[in-house]
């Protein structure tokens, strides 16, 4: 399937449409093509070229996508086992740096990784991985055996059940692709967690916040902490063995609040009164009985899915942070975020600003945060840096 450049089918893009790959993007979006020369089935390795001509790159093409090529390099090289290999020995080089003698990490966090669409947590022995490209879905055993290649691995599990997958045209699967997939036991430099790597969301661990829950450490090591959305503890855990007096974690999973005694246990902390709850309703019956709280997080679930979701969205992202913000003693501390792909950080600063006046609270932002460095952003891509979260302190 895949050829050098010159025997590759060739996508020509419309006139005009050639400005934002000429500047580093590296999707190809089907309404900016003029025509296909060569066969090109979907998943091909495909030349795309301007109007006039002049070669744009190389990358892996799906006719039946919004997004029809998504770009792999500027040369005609094969997608192999030695590409993969390279990608993720370069992707690896990164973590090592950024974790030193670390096993938990992002490997690969797509087009920013140079591997488009594909998704790749390492948690100790085993490899999770969530595939959105046709092309590398059709490649994917080349992926698997260059990952089991790595020092330590002992199985590769797909988590292929995210809605994406539909927009490509893949079927949904969840599974182990090599080796095996025990329960491990990971840590992120301070604490340690239980992980099923076929269980939990996403891929089994929200390791995008990382670097947060230990930046606010120092922010909730005194006075009551409450975490919303608290999913397997991360942040009231931390709150916890930072030194909090009370940590009150809220999350309407059943299973969430047994993964978080389970992990407070696994480090020997102290007790968490840990909620099963809706947190809107739970936020309302906090105000009514006047509690405050020296730190409030709130890390929810994306509410927009789409474009055509964040208005919806928005109001009910300053629902949550204005309620958040009402719970706050003089002069307490606020972490709010999204990961709504859909959410920009202007609309994120706006929300904050809205939900500040709404709950008649001045503030100041002491931090913006995002994702952690595993999660690298590509500057011309912005979908890649998707978690916006700022640091809030509360006025008296």
């Amino acid at each position: 399937m895949d050829a050098s450049t010159s025997s590759l089918p060739t996508i020509t893009l419309k006139p005009r449409e050639d400005r934002r790959l000429r500047h580093g993007h590296l999707w190809v979006f089907s309404n900016e093509i003029a025509k296909v020369d060569g066969d090109a089935p979907a998943g091909a390795l495909v030349s795309v070229t301007a109007a006039h001509g002049a070669p744009l790159g190389v990358g892996i093409y799906n006719p039946h996508s919004l997004i029809a090529v998504r770009i792999t390099g500027g040369v005609g090289a094969p997608l192999d086992a030695d590409w993969f290999r390279s990608m993720i020995g370069r992707a690896l080089r990164l973590r090592s740096q950024l974790f030193p003698g670390g096993r938990t990490y992002r490997l690969l966090h797509s087009e920013s990784d140079g591997v488009p669409g594909v998704i790749v947590d390492r948690f100790d022995e085993v490899m999770v991985v969530q595939t959105a490209a046709y092309g590398m879905e059709e490649r994917r055993a080349l992926l698997y055996d260059a990952l089991m290649e790595i020092d330590g691995v002992r199985g590769v599990v797909e988590r292929n059940d995210h809605s994406l997958r539909s927009l490509e045209g893949l079927p949904s699967h969840v599974g182990v692709a090599r080796g095996t997939a025990d329960p491990q036991i990971i840590d992120d430099g301070v604490l340690r967690y239980h992980l099923d790597p076929l269980g939990g969301q996403k891929t089994g661990f929200y390791l995008d916040q990382r670097a947060n829950r230990i930046a606010m450490r120092p922010l909730m090591a005194r006075g009551r902490v409450l975490d919303l959305f608290s999913n397997n503890g991360g942040f009231a855990l931390h709150a916890l063995h930072a030194g909090a007096s009370e940590v009150i974690a809220v999350d309407s999973s059943a299973v969430a609040a047994v993964e978080i005694e389970r992990n407070r246990e696994l480090n020997g902390l102290g007790p968490i009164d840990v909620r099963v709850a809706d947190v809107f309703s739970e936020l309302h019956d906090l105000r009514l009985r006047g509690e405050k709280f020296d730190c409030v997080i709130a890390d929810p679930p994306p509410f927009a899915r789409s474009k055509k979701n964040v208005a919806a969205a928005r109001k009910k992202y300053v629902e949550l942070f204005s309620g958040s913000l009402r719970l706050l003693a003089p002069e307490g501390t606020a972490f709010l975020a999204t990961c709504s792909h859909h959410v920009t950080r202007d609309t994120f600063l706006e929300i904050i600003r809205e939900s500040l006046f709404r709950s008649g609270r001045s503030g100041i932002i002491l931090e913006e945060r995002g994702a952690s460095p595993d999660h690298p952003i590509h500057p011309v891509m912005p979908e890649t840096g998707y978690l916006h979260g700022a640091i809030l302190r509360a006025g008296s």
